[in-house]
């Protein structure tokens, strides 16, 4: 890596989606087509858990606002987030 190069970075972050009632399916096929979420959960309520995967703190918050933007999307609260600066060392 050269020394103007920027450094590696993985920004997790855990959210859980609260769908509109009627609202969990197609809320879950929007969250599914958005390239860096990962949806891992749908209850029966409609909450919904997501984990948001980007190369920056500036796209985690553009994905997290892309979430909080999709229709049925009630509330949207991060319940986790970390950034590993070096995604290749394992800790």
């Amino acid at each position: 890596m050269s020394e103007n190069s920027p450094a590696a970075c993985l920004d997790v972050s855990g959210i859980v989606v609260h769908a509109a009632p009627g609202s969990a399916e197609r809320l879950r096929e929007a969250l599914e087509s958005i390239a860096g979420a990962t949806v891992h959960a749908v209850s029966a309520e409609g909450k919904i858990v997501v984990t948001l995967e980007s190369d920056s703190e500036e796209g985690a918050m553009r994905l997290f606002e892309r979430v909080r933007a999709l229709p049925g999307a009630e509330s949207v609260a991060m319940v986790f987030h970390q950034v590993e600066t070096d995604p290749d060392e394992e800790l």
